[in-house]
């Protein structure tokens, strides 16, 4: 019903993002409730599979009669599927929007969401040269880590250059996340194989650490999961991946360390009372702040962000949006995986196509359109 395909015996944990939230999903269904509350349901999924997913909605509201309360951030699944929409801002209700029988814009829900008229969703970088290659990925080929004759990146050559914003697109099991977290000393996968080239020199990363060092760090999709110790402070997780620097031999300075933490929660706006607060209790537009705060003190040469504006509002976003076009700015390059098309488009300088473990194109954003996009993975998959 959901679009599953995968045996009903494989463990959770050896499945994707996207894959758990249809299981989620397909167990609340299971449930046969009357009254189905779904926050961001297509969070970890790609356009087609959110849409029919939404299209799902549509019928079982039709045909069974469920009312559904939809969370989302995503304004064009909000505007196709709901039937009222009420906007929610700092905890307390806005304004409610009745959508039956007319079409509600994106812009007319931000408007709402933002308290203003955002005229550009993709705020334009400008007078940001771009330089020498900064990272190339030659011939990456990653197995699967429990099941070792498939190839999760097969052959996959990329390159990024300094103050470059490169885009990396795929359908949800394309290989982006695993292509990032083998290239991030080798965090996933087994059996790989290929050439790493950081600022010309070749490099073999084996661990994490490694890699940090060689300056290259990973913003994960999972921030709750793996980016963040939800338990501890805004001011232990914005030093926890460069610790010698607020460090005197093996002590930490602690007045050094919140100093820090406190100029990236200026310089990035994270709302919050103090530095001192529990990651946990943060939004999760502030989460996100806190987790590139901490890759960006350690200071990289090449920043590789992976769905760096999941399950955040609009007016969040653009903040991001900002921060990204800022370290390109600062010389960085940057690597974003992203399902959201116009996301891709809008912030990247050049972008690639995964599917099915391969590169299947590559083109500039100025040439770029969700339709040759779209058409270069349907001809892959064709051919394949």
């Amino acid at each position: 019903m959901v679009g599953l395909t995968d045996s009903s015996k494989t463990l959770i944990k050896d499945i994707g993002t996207g894959k758990q939230q249809l299981v989620e999903i397909a167990k609340a269904l299971a449930k046969n409730a009357r009254l189905l509350i779904l926050d961001e349901p297509t969070s970890s999924l790609n356009e087609t599979d959110s849409r029919a997913l939404l299209d799902l909605m549509k019928k079982l509201q039709k045909e069974q009669g469920m009312t559904m309360i939809i969370i989302s951030h995503k304004l064009n699944e909000v505007s196709y599927v709901a039937d009222k929409i009420t906007v929610v801002r700092d905890g307390s209700t806005i304004e409610t929007i009745d959508a039956r029988g007319q079409e509600i814009s994106e812009a007319r829900i931000i408007k709402g969401m933002v308290g203003r008229e955002i005229t550009d969703r993709f705020p334009k970088r400008h007078d940001v040269p771009i330089g020498d290659v900064m990272m190339e990925v030659k011939n990456w080929t990653v197995f699967h880590p429990e099941f070792a004759e498939r190839k999760v990146v097969d052959d996959v050559s990329i390159n990024v250059r300094r103050g470059e914003v490169v885009g990396i697109y795929g359908l949800m099991g394309a290989g982006r996340t695993e292509l990032a977290m083998s290239i991030f000393g080798r965090s996933y996968g087994i059996g790989i194989s290929g050439s790493l080239v950081l600022k010309g020199q070749p490099v073999y990363l084996t661990s994490p650490k490694q890699a940090i060092a060689a300056g290259l760090a990973y913003v994960t999709e999972d921030r709750k999961g793996n980016g963040l110790v939800l338990s501890n402070s805004i001011k232990t997780n914005t030093t926890l991946a460069n610790l010698k620097a607020i460090s005197k031999a093996t002590f930490i300075d602690k007045d050094k360390e919140y100093m820090v933490a406190d100029e990236y929660k200026q310089k990035l706006r994270t709302k919050t009372p103090s530095v001192e607060q529990l990651v946990g209790n943060l939004s999760g537009g502030n989460q996100q702040k806190v987790l590139l705060a901490k890759w960006m003190f350690a200071d990289p040469d090449v920043l590789i962000l992976d769905e760096p504006t999941r399950g955040i509002d609009v007016g969040a976003k653009y903040e991001i949006y900002c921060i990204i076009n800022d370290l390109a700015k600062a010389g960085k390059s940057v690597i974003m995986i992203s399902s959201e098309l116009p996301e891709v488009i809008g912030m990247s300088d050049r972008i690639y196509i995964m599917n099915q473990a391969k590169i299947v194109g590559e083109m500039k954003a100025s040439e770029a359109t969700q339709e040759n996009i779209m058409a270069c993975i349907v001809k892959s998959g064709s051919e394949a």
